[in-house]
């Protein structure tokens, strides 16, 4: 049963943060916060969104490395889908192909760390 409630936990966050990242996207350029710690902060911005976007749903769909490519190439396309939906239908924003590069980073980085700290069987 436990486990269960995890599964439901981790699902309702994945969507919740899904959405969450495509509210935010959704935000017309000049409502954007303005935080300018460096050149390009932007990108870590986008890479750490995308390695919780995948660490939500692979706490609910499991571990396994074909689940991780998929997540992968799943985190690929909804990044630069969010490009396109930007430059296409939100004031004041453009597309960046860097902020899709950084999702997939985050995504990447989300497998790396997760496959490389499983227990030893």
């Amino acid at each position: 049963m436990m486990l269960k409630s995890h599964k439901i936990l981790y699902f309702i966050g994945s969507v919740l943060w899904s959405i969450l990242i495509f509210v935010g996207c959704s935000l017309p350029g000049r409502d954007v916060p303005k935080v300018h710690v460096f050149d390009h902060f932007d990108k870590i911005v986008h890479f750490t969104f995308f390695l919780i976007f995948h660490f939500l749903w692979i706490g609910f769909l499991g571990t396994s490395k074909n689940k991780h490519l998929i997540l992968i190439l799943i985190s690929g396309i909804y990044g630069f889908f969010l490009e396109f939906y930007q430059v296409a239908y939100v004031e004041g924003r453009s597309f960046d192909v860097w902020d899709g590069i950084a999702d997939i980073c985050g995504s990447l980085a989300c497998t790396f760390l997760m496959l490389r700290n499983r227990p030893k069987m």
